[in-house]
């Protein structure tokens, strides 16, 4: 359904023969997205192009962090005509494609980045590429308001570069109450100091940094290509490709960066070389190094038709609110930039990066970026059966214990829940912690039981119902005697006989534990032969004293004194006995044994 009011966007054309080129630019992106509604722009855009899409069409979309856009090649009748249709579907989505699409996007969901997240968490510029949550929840008047509100002719730029001007129809819906623009979203980032480690993964060793959106950020990349191809693929084979990226984040600064593929057998070596040649630029750029990257950028302005070419930045910035230099502009700002801009600008994004190395962590004297570190909460405690982990659940949230990790995630900074079927669920924070509820691995916790301790605490919109085939299945009696005496070992080192007997012992790494087991096991046995010998000891003085009692000679008193002392044996007998094996190992996997 089309709207009857329609505000057409504004336009922007360049001259070039030949081959017409067209596009619609939209500021809606990913970052205006949550956890629970992710992937909704993809698939508008999705639904769009599947309402035009033709043999042999050349069209090409993409959602990035705030900017969506969608390019059309081709005739100048059939860039006009695609971008007529186009225009008609997103003010009329057809949504009876939404299954077909939503599995295709899941599909290519894997193929999405990992990191954001670790430097954005799970809530606006963390949220893509490639998540697509909010799928699961999403519903067709969802998509069709969406569609309306951030595809709007008021919230757009099309552009057309072509023979003659072009005559556009785009009847986009005007967006409901819409005044102007919205301003793309705050950006968060680690609450850790950065440079920091970020296991996103992957085989390659990644800098991502954030950076102003200036002139010398290209040059860096540049400079950053040509050093890192230098060392790494020409001097030694390390690798295959280098590669290098400057892109839009919100119109004020801009994301940068730089990766090199990783062979196994070198992949240490080429790491160590890639953050040493890199880091390097933050204190020196030659002037050689700094002209052969300048002139590979200049040679671009030296085409034909420079304003046609430039044409779809200057919709993105037309539409973010940013100058918008002319080509000869651009050129005098790249020529202008200095070996200083570039090692000011290399400091900045050497500060504000993260680094993944899929070998080893610690490179550039980094910490790891955590999730989930909060303090923990207080609550009821329910002990996990397949390993030695224990799940928290109290009013202000929930705390993971896996060992000696602690992962701690509010409720009021609950990013999602997923919820399925079979009762389990899947607690995420903004940060990216994640703490599962599976009644299957528990004993103590079944389905109605979760849905009491969590899903009352977080919102229903943050909730999402998502199916799955099974739970997972109930451990074996093998693991879970293997999760039991993990949990006991963990226990005595950290509460246990060794810490009573002094914290020396306990604190001396885990060769001087094994020794001071050792020697507490030697003398628990010397107590316990003691102790079996003194009960059996009394065991026959007792026989006497019971046949001198039943004689009449009057030595009840001697008989009362003897069980006594066979009782405390005994008793002293069975402690000694369960501290070694709780020492050994073998209490049978029950973390409530002993």
């Amino acid at each position: 359904m089309t709207t009857d009011a329609q505000t057409r966007p504004r336009e922007l054309y360049a001259h070039r023969p030949g081959r017409a080129a067209g596009g619609l630019v939209f500021r809606v992106g990913y970052a205006d997205e949550t956890l629970p509604t992710s992937g909704t722009t993809a698939l508008v855009v999705a639904l769009a192009l599947r309402a035009v899409e033709r043999p042999g069409l050349e069209v090409a979309a993409s959602v990035g962090p705030v900017v969506t856009e969608v390019r059309v090649s081709g005739s100048e009748d059939r860039v006009r005509a695609t971008l007529r249709d186009l225009s008609r579907a997103l003010a009329d989505l057809p949504v009876r494609h939404r299954e077909t699409e939503t599995r295709a996007l899941r599909e290519r969901a894997a193929d999405g980045g990992a990191l954001p997240p670790w430097r954005h968490g799970f809530q606006g510029y963390g949220l893509g590429p490639g998540e697509y949550t909010g799928l699961y929840r999403t519903t067709d008047e969802h998509l069709r308001a969406w569609a309306r509100e951030r595809f709007a002719g008021s919230n757009a730029v099309a552009w057309f570069t072509g023979e003659t001007a072009p005559d556009l129809d785009l009847p986009l819906p005007d967006a409901v109450g819409a005044a102007a623009l919205p301003p793309p979203p705050p950006v968060h980032g680690p609450k850790q100091p950065l440079p920091a480690d970020a296991p996103a993964g992957g085989t390659k060793v990644l800098w991502d940094a954030l950076v102003p959106d200036v002139p010398a950020a290209v040059v860096l990349a540049e400079v950053a290509r040509r050093a890192l191809f230098k060392n790494l693929r020409h001097d030694r084979g390390w690798t295959y490709d280098v590669s290098t990226s400057v892109g839009v984040l919100d119109g004020e600064r801009a994301t940068f960066q730089i990766a090199a593929g990783l062979r196994a057998e070198t992949a240490a070596a080429a790491t160590g070389e890639f953050l040493d040649t890199w880091g390097r630029l933050r204190y020196a750029v030659g002037a050689d190094e700094l002209e052969a990257a300048r002139a590979h950028l200049l040679v671009t302005f030296d085409e034909p038709h420079q304003e046609a070419a430039w044409l779809p930045d200057d919709a993105v910035r037309t539409l973010l609110g940013r100058p918008v230099p002319t080509p000869a502009e651009r050129r005098a700002a790249i020529a202008a930039v200095t070996a200083a801009d570039v090692t000011s600008l290399a400091h900045q994004a050497w500060d504000s990066g993260l680094l993944v190395a899929p070998v080893g962590q610690g490179w550039a004297g980094t910490s790891l970026v955590t999730r989930g570190a909060g303090e923990p909460v207080t609550g009821r405690a329910f002990e996990r059966i397949d390993a030695d982990a224990t799940v928290v659940v109290g009013d202000a949230g929930a705390t993971l214990r896996d060992g000696r990790t602690r992962t701690t995630v509010r409720f009021d900074e609950t990013a999602v829940l997923l919820a399925h079927p079979d009762g389990g669920r899947l607690l995420v924070g903004l940060d990216g912690a994640q703490i599962p509820f599976e009644p299957t691995l528990h004993d103590d916790l079944d389905g109605p039981q979760v849905a009491e301790l969590v899903d009352r605490h977080v919102p229903d919109e943050l909730t999402v119902h998502v199916p799955r085939e099974a739970a997972p299945e109930r451990p074996d009696k093998d693991q879970i005697n293997r999760a039991g005496r993990a949990r006991a070992d963990r226990e005595v080192e950290e509460d246990g006989i060794l810490r009573t007997a002094g914290a020396a012992v306990a604190g001396t790494g885990r060769a001087a534990l094994e020794l001071g087991k050792l020697v507490v096991t030697l003398a628990l046995i010397l107590v316990l032969l003691a102790a079996f010998g003194g009960t059996f000891l009394s065991g026959v003085i007792l026989l006497g004293e019971v046949g001198g009692w039943l004689d009449g000679d009057g030595s009840w008193p001697k008989l009362a004194m003897t069980a006594a002392a066979g009782l405390v044996s005994a008793g002293v007998t069975w402690l000694s006995y369960r501290a070694i094996l709780r020492l050994g190992g073998n209490d049978k996997g029950d973390p409530k044994n002993g």
